[in-house]
């Protein structure tokens, strides 16, 4: 995606099914998880020991993945983040 923030490191993932309030609950294993079940159109947003964001909507098949800010340490946690989704 083109970058949102000035030197972030922004990724739209797009997947074959949509998020659902399990799949989301189960995002907590992976860092810091809010859930906005509330709102008209529920969100979350994660955000992992290394910096990295990650918000979704659900009912939506992707998500936006803001990796740290560093080039190095944005190459890890892409690698790290897209492992846990293979």
């Amino acid at each position: 995606m083109e970058n949102c923030f000035e030197g972030d490191f922004v990724f739209k993932y797009v997947f074959d099914t949509a998020w659902t309030r399990e799949a989301i609950k189960n995002m907590e294993a992976l860092g810091e998880l809010r859930y906005y079940e509330s709102f008209p159109r529920p969100m979350f947003q994660v955000k992992r020991s290394d910096g990295t964001i990650i918000k979704g909507v659900q009912g939506t098949g992707e998500c936006r993945v803001i990796f740290p800010r560093s080039a190095p340490a944005a190459v890890k946690a892409k690698k790290r983040f897209e492992e846990a989704f293979i």
